[in-house]
């Protein structure tokens, strides 16, 4: 192989490594956010939770029933023990007649 020849092989192989250290780089930038995501998602939630203690039982529903309208994945609902969502209109379906029982909060808090 000539000189030149040598220097693009080098050239190459440094491009190939730098090619290979930028797709860890943004893959542990990816990983960092989705971390940073959930560490958000947990501290608003565990703030929200401790703000309907000081609510009225009142308030407490209709804020519930605010944030329950949002989770709309079925696995999720039944996690949560939400009556399932009506396919037409993603409202709640009737429960089977809870007696005006204020749904319990998450972690044993109610």
């Amino acid at each position: 192989m000539s000189k030149i020849d040598d220097r693009i092989a080098k050239i190459e192989k440094e491009m190939e490594q730098r090619r290979a250290r930028l797709k860890d780089l943004k893959a542990e930038a990816t990983k960092q956010e989705r971390k940073d995501d959930v560490r958000r998602k947990v501290l608003y939630g565990a703030a929200y939770l401790a703000g309907l203690e000081t609510l009225s039982e009142d308030a407490r529903r209709r804020s519930l029933a605010r944030v329950e309208a949002h989770i709309t994945r079925p696995k999720d609902r039944v996690f949560l023990g939400l009556p399932a969502l009506d396919k037409k209109n993603e409202a709640p379906r009737k429960p089977e007649d809870r007696s005006g029982e204020t749904p319990g909060l998450p972690f044993g808090n109610s």
